[in-house]
């Protein structure tokens, strides 16, 4: 495949991919002849080096990462170009592609970036061998570090004592709702525990409102069955040859949004479908991400007030919560220059500076707690979306999810198990247990999707 080209007008190529982004509808993107074209060009490893008109050599890094519209992308695109401005002799040229899915079989071509954004199961690239350890390259940085950032942040990526991918985007489970309805509902604050949940649902529910809308997705359960005591393997959350649903905790946790559902205070759907009904005034709650923020902002545009709390505490007593989210990995293939200017940029990214404007832009957590005391506090006061989001990400209830590519087929198969329990399709102990059964058989191997 061809090799990055370079581009002497423009800052960096996310420029031209950004123009070349098109609307659709309900904020979706399509990509444009020329921008396909410019794509199929930027595969694979950058040149190592050129030269500007002073002679001074540039090493060029390709980053290959997913955010493809809105204000995630824009942010993403302001800050390359600002770490461009400030470091002439690196430039940062963004590709828009789905790294986590196509780096591996691009690491094994020979034509690999040299930085990529992927998500947590990354177990097959360690497996393979594709990825190098950040150890070397972030060793007495300031910024990159066991104290320097949350503990699950630090944790997301690590391998025994390696870390081979950097947790960029930290994505936490947010609850918004609609102050206005919450109000005329006498609903005075967020409801603390999962009862209250419940409670304040039956008191919102109005013709053409429907209390809660959650997503479709397993993953957004999870926080309330860590909840109330569950662990994603037998005995643990991250290492295991096992899974634990078929457990008090899953019973609990599966029972409450299936009564929840048969009451017809709960509906499951796409995070767009969500967010258009919640903006429209058909939902008073709907279950998000700190990623998803800005979108429920946009897309609400100011007609009401826009609450968020972090989902409520199960029989522990505590809340809990799952952090998610691509990260900065090193796919091996390139030169120690290459990888050193990689390295700088992503150094540079967790400074407090850049880690307080992709907090603000955005509605991610910051991933340091220099980032985080970046932020001003007026204006966290005034974005509840990211106030929460950083009470989560602070939280030692908050666990990275298992990289394990086996957890990866588990999660598949807790889609569906969650799906047709919660929508009353099957029993809840049965659905458990054949889920325990398949999960089971995932992660010893004898299984594969």
């Amino acid at each position: 495949m061809a090799k990055l080209p370079i581009v002497s007008n423009l800052n960096s190529i996310s420029t031209i991919l950004r123009s070349s982004f098109v609307p659709k509808k309900a904020g979706k993107v399509i990509v444009t002849t020329t921008t396909a074209a410019i794509l199929l060009a930027a595969c694979g490893t950058s040149s190592a080096t050129s030269a500007t008109s002073s002679n001074t050599k540039v090493t060029n890094v390709s980053l290959w990462e997913s955010h493809n519209g809105g204000p995630v992308a824009a942010e993403m695109t302001a800050l390359v170009d600002k770490f461009n401005s400030t470091h002439k002799n690196i430039q940062v040229h963004i590709t828009v592609t789905k790294a986590s899915k196509k780096l591996l079989a691009a690491v094994a071509a020979g034509n690999s970036p040299i930085l990529a954004e992927i998500s947590h199961y990354d177990g097959q690239y360690i497996k393979d061998h594709a990825l190098l350890s950040w150890n070397g390259f972030v060793k007495n940085s300031s910024n990159i570090s066991s104290s320097s950032m949350f503990p699950v942040v630090w944790k997301n990526g690590q391998v025994g004592t390696n870390h081979y991918r950097l947790q960029a985007d930290a994505k936490l489970s947010v609850v918004f709702y609609n102050q206005t309805m919450f109000s005329k509902a006498g609903i005075a604050s967020p409801p603390k525990t999962w009862n209250q949940l419940s409670s304040d649902a039956a008191k919102l529910k109005a013709p053409g409102v429907i209390p809660v809308g959650w997503k479709d997705s397993s993953a957004h359960i999870l926080p309330a069955f860590l909840s109330n005591g569950g662990t994603m393997l037998k005995g643990s959350n991250s290492v295991g040859k096992a899974v634990d649903f078929n457990s008090p905790a899953g019973v609990k946790t599966f029972t409450y949004f299936r009564n929840l559902y048969a009451s017809q205070n709960l509906v499951f759907d796409h995070g767009s479908t969500l967010r258009q009904d919640f903006a429209s005034g058909h939902m008073a709650m709907i279950d998000g991400t700190s990623a998803g923020y800005q979108k429920v902002l946009n897309a609400v545009g100011g007609k009401f007030k826009v609450g968020a709390f972090v989902e409520p505490a199960g029989s522990t007593g505590h809340a809990a919560n799952i952090s998610q989210g691509l990260g900065f990995v090193l796919p091996k293939g390139h030169s120690q220059t290459q990888d050193k200017a990689a390295a700088t940029f992503v150094r540079w990214w967790f400074a407090p500076t850049q880690q307080a404007a992709w907090a603000e832009t955005t509605g991610y957590a910051p991933e340091t707690h220099k980032g985080a005391a970046a932020i001003p506090a007026s204006f966290i006061s005034s974005h509840p979306g990211l106030k929460v989001s950083i009470q989560a990400i602070s939280s030692p209830y908050t666990l990275p999810r298992p990289v394990s590519d086996s957890y990866k087929e588990v999660q598949a198969a807790l889609d569906s198990s969650f799906l047709q329990i919660a929508q009353g399709k099957v029993p809840v102990v049965s659905g458990l247990k054949t889920l325990d059964q398949q999960g089971d058989s995932y992660m010893n191997g004898s299984t594969a999707l």
